[in-house]
């Protein structure tokens, strides 16, 4: 066994894999399980990555908040734009997010549903 460049993607990867673990490039005989297997680990990164990202947002809010607190000396003085503007970015950020989130976890959902799972794949999601 050796690792070689993914003729797709360039990332190293397994010369026993089948299929490209990053980009999902068939590079022997791959299975239709092993197809939905990959669908659904990359389903499952995707979830989790936009998870992080709205604790991010979240987080970003938090600090526009602080901000807008600092600059306006505990809320006594008029604070400038700038917070204001942190904050309704990061609040349109998180729709946005939540949104793709909501769509991920209906294919998830959707990919639950198919009445042949595997255990293989039931673990991935």
């Amino acid at each position: 066994m050796s690792i070689i460049s993914c003729p797709e993607c360039n990332k190293q990867i397994s010369s026993r894999a089948a299929l490209c673990s990053y980009c999902g490039f068939q590079l022997g005989d791959v299975t239709e399980q092993d197809l939905e297997i990959f669908r659904a680990r990359k389903l499952r990164d995707r979830i989790y990555r936009l998870n992080m990202v709205s604790y991010l947002v979240i987080t970003v809010f938090i600090a526009g908040f602080g901000w807008y607190w600092w600059d306006s000396r505990g809320f006594s003085q008029l604070s400038s734009i700038g917070p204001f503007v942190l904050m309704g970015l990061a609040a349109i950020a998180y729709l946005v997010v939540r949104a793709l989130l909501f769509r991920a976890r209906q294919q998830r959902k959707a990919m639950r549903a198919k009445r042949q799972l595997s255990n293989e794949l039931r673990k991935n999601l």
